[in-house]
């Protein structure tokens, strides 16, 4: 990763917590982990004629988040990182294996439902990127900061700490890299610009 890329991110890092800690002190914040499931889907990519990408793989995540309930409005901002592995390009009988992955930073916006100890919530907010790959060739064509918006529903379960299992669909809305992959003595294109697209099964738990 380049050093303007680690630079971004560790900017946007720290306005992260900033945020966090402009947020009411009246608050109650919890802090928690998380891990999941991640089906990652590359959308609004066809390739040329005689081109493949993968499309569709099985990746997981991982992370920290800090929850601020606001009564029947919440916050809550998250660092996660999330690996979208075996990832294909091919070109005839010539094909890349790589993996990317990603240090997200979540921002939701949840509203509770006024539930004593099971409270279901849904949620809505945006998800800053900065992807990486091992493979030189396509880190050079990963954008500096993907965005996704993500939408999700759980449940905030009191048990003297939380549990937070939760679905969530998100939809790439910048391109996650360029579309001219190399791949042996060819270059992979083709039309549109790749987008990343997840359907997430997460859990969490705070104390």
């Amino acid at each position: 990763m380049t050093g303007k890329k680690r630079n971004a991110r560790w900017r946007w890092m720290w306005l992260t917590v900033s945020l966090a800690c402009a947020l009411p002190a009246s608050a109650k914040a919890q802090m928690g982990i998380l891990a999941g499931y991640n089906r990652d889907s590359i959308s609004e990519f066809l390739p040329e004629n005689g081109f493949d990408l993968t499309d569709l793989t099985d990746g997981f995540h991982i992370g920290v988040f800090i929850n601020f309930n606001l009564g029947t409005f919440a916050v809550r901002p998250a660092i996660v990182y999330h690996r979208v592995p075996d990832l294909v390009a091919q070109a005839g009988e010539e094909l890349v294996k790589f993996d990317v992955e990603l240090v997200e930073i979540p921002l939701d916006f949840r509203i509770r439902l006024p539930f004593p100890r099971v409270r279901p919530y849904v949620l809505a907010g945006p998800v800053l990127t900065f992807p990486s790959s091992t493979f030189s060739g396509v880190d050079d064509l990963l954008t500096a900061r993907p965005v996704r918006a993500e939408v999700g529903v759980g449940f905030e379960i009191d048990l003297g700490f939380r549990l937070w299992p939760e679905v969530r669909y998100g939809l790439g809305i910048t391109s996650l890299m360029e579309s001219e992959v190399p791949v042996g003595s060819s270059v992979l294109r083709g039309e549109g610009s790749p987008r990343l697209d997840t359907l997430t099964l997460r859990l969490g738990v705070s104390f």
